[in-house]
């Protein structure tokens, strides 16, 4: 095989790569979004915990406050409910993270086989 013949053929693998790559890449920014989308919804999660925490000291201390078991019951299942919610979103970007680290690691393996070739081509 010649030159020109390694040459052609190292380009022609290296722009299938390349878009292996670019395709990889896309996914990798989607995860990411994913993620980040996620993270907003654990902090509207926190904040609506902060709410509930400020209805109940306002329940409590303003209308009733001798009566602290009363109200706290429901508001506690509120908080309980929330705190759930954030759990399993974290356990959502924990599952993302593992996926986003398995692409970027392959890619990196990718790039360098691409790198190998065309240093060996040349």
């Amino acid at each position: 095989m010649s030159f020109l013949d390694n040459l052609k053929e190292t380009t022609k693998n290296l722009g299938g790569k390349m878009a292996e790559t670019a395709s990889d890449l896309k996914e990798k920014a989607s995860d990411k979004i994913e993620i980040e989308k996620l993270k907003m919804k654990i902090s509207s999660a926190e904040s609506d915990i902060k709410s509930v925490y400020t209805e109940m000291g306002k329940k409590l201390f303003e209308e009733h406050p001798e009566y602290l078991e009363k109200f706290f019951t429901e508001e506690k299942g509120k908080i309980d409910e929330l705190k759930a919610t954030i759990a399993g979103l974290n356990d959502k970007i924990e599952a993302v993270k593992t996926t986003v680290g398995k692409v970027e690691d392959e890619v990196k393996e990718e790039a360098e086989e691409v790198k190998d070739k065309i240093e060996e081509a040349l």
